[in-house]
This record gives structure tokens, sequence and C-alpha cells, in this order.
């Protein structure tokens, strides 16, 4: 990712771009600011610089980019795996106050188009290679550490409820590994982690690598700190706005798994919801 990152950037000011001065200046400014470009849109830009948005547009087009938008898409996946919770925050700033209807809106609208992304971009191709490991698998161990452990507890939740054995892993510490003589040997592992991509989630996943186990991951980009320790990446844009998690996108994905999944084997998953429903009734899951 670093060598990427380095190889993206003085890409920006490449001689044989035969950049204008003001496009240099535009360079620079990227260059040196390329944390902050990821949640400043086109008008920003603009003003900062004084330069008319067609010009910026323009420059994009030398890179190779269709746009402004997708070089920031561009420039922000190389940015989130670097971005502490203080920049997250102080640069949400640019484009949001504290108004409850300018929160609400930056945040729908934010989660809205990260849901329109997954619906033009999706790989229904690899998303069934990956449903098909699923259903093959004897046993799934799925690992989630930080904030993506919530859609660990999902997955684990439903995935066992239509009878498909699920365990989670949602911390690195060793005692999640006291019972690994346990797990089946031909059990499917489903990461899931998106920038920073907390170490936790790689060494455990760098440990079952190691031990020759097949990895899934679900993750925000390619070039993810999963994807080494991965067989199979399937990436989904999943922004987000400040300090928070936008979590829509890789909750629809699993979603679309427990339904197909479901539909698949109607006759088992109908046998364990039956089960589960008669154990609800004994000891009053719900009112």
């Amino acid at each position: 990712m670093k060598q990427y990152k380095q190889h993206f950037l003085d890409k920006l000011a490449e001689e044989s771009l035969d950049l204008s001065t003001t496009e240099k200046t535009l360079a620079d400014y990227i260059t040196n600011n390329y944390k902050k470009i990821s949640f400043l849109d086109l008008s920003d830009v603009s003003k900062i610089l004084s330069l008319d948005t067609d010009l910026i547009n323009s420059y994009c087009n030398k890179l190779g980019f269709k746009d402004y938008e997708e070089l920031r898409k561009s420039i922000r996946d190389l940015a989130m795996s670097e971005l502490s919770s203080t920049d997250r925050f102080e640069f949400s700033q640019i484009n949001m106050n504290s108004k409850i209807a300018s929160v609400k809106n930056t945040v729908i609208t934010k989660e809205l188009s990260n849901l329109n992304k997954l619906m033009e971009s999706f790989d229904e191709s690899l998303f069934y290679t990956m449903l098909e490991e699923i259903i093959n698998a004897p046993e799934i161990i799925v690992v989630a550490t930080r904030s993506s452990a919530i859609i660990a507890d999902y997955i684990e939740h439903m995935f066992n409820k239509i009878g498909k054995r699920t365990t989670k892993i949602t911390s690195g510490a060793s005692s999640n590994f006291d019972n690994f003589a346990m797990f089946d040997k031909n059990a499917l592992v489903l990461a899931i982690g998106f920038a920073r991509y907390p170490k936790e989630t790689i060494r455990v996943l760098s440990f079952f690598k190691k031990h020759s186990f097949k990895v899934i991951s679900i993750t925000d980009n390619t070039l993810s700190a999963l994807a080494p320790f991965s067989d199979l990446v399937f990436p989904i844009p999943c922004e987000s706005v400040s300090i928070t998690d936008f979590y829509a996108t890789p909750i629809s994905l699993i979603n679309m798994m427990i339904i197909l999944l479901s539909q698949i084997d109607k006759e088992g998953s109908l046998s364990y919801l039956n089960k589960f429903e008669e154990i609800a009734k004994e000891y009053g899951f719900y009112f």
C-alpha cells in the first residue's frame, strides 16, 4: 500500500503530463493535502485554490480519471488507512455544521451514496463464488474486530439461525485459539475489516493463513491490508463521515447471503428456524 501511494502521488506532477503552472499548483496542493482532499468536494477545492472547476476536471482527465470525484475516491482509498479519529473529525467539519438538518442530510446522503455505488459496482460473478464457498464450507469462522465486531455478531447469529455452523472471533486475544484444534480444517474464514484495518484482524488472518485455511475478506478496497491474507476479496463502498463507521453496505451484503442461503436450502433452513422458534417460545425471547 505504501509503495502504491508513493507511486500515485509521484504521478500527480509527472513531467510527461505536460502540466501548466496552474495545474502544477493543483498537483502540489493535492500531494501535500491528500488526507484532507478525501473530504473535499470539487467546489471546496475550487474555492480554496480559486480555480475553475473545469480546469480541475481537465487535470483529473490528464491523470486518467473521469472527473475530480473519481480522483478523490482513489485518494480516499489510499488515505483512509492513515486517517486518525482526530483527522476524520476535523476534516468532516469542512462540509458539515452542528445543525440537526445538516447532519441528517450528510449522514443519510452518504449511506445512500454507498448503497448506490454498491448497486453499480456489484460483481455478481464474484458474489456467486463467495456464496458457493460459504455453502460448501462445513463451518464458518467470522473474523472481525474493533467496530466491525458488531457485524460478526450479526453474521454468527443469523447463519446459525438457518443452520450454518458459525463461530466468531472479535479480538486478537490468545484465548480465541484455546479451542483451535476443534475447528474443522476445511472451515472457511470470513473476514470483515475496513480502514483503518485493525492489526488484531490482520494478526488473526495471518494465523489462519499460516495454517492453510481458506480466507474470504469483505473490505473497502482491493489494496486493503486484509487482501494479502485472502484467497478472495469482495470490495464494497463503505465511506463514512466524521468519526463514525457506516455499515449499510456490509449489512446489505450479509443480508443477501442469508436470504440466498435460506432459499437454496429451504427445508434445512425451515427446520432450524422451527427449532429456533420452539426455543424462543420456551425461554420467552420475545414479548
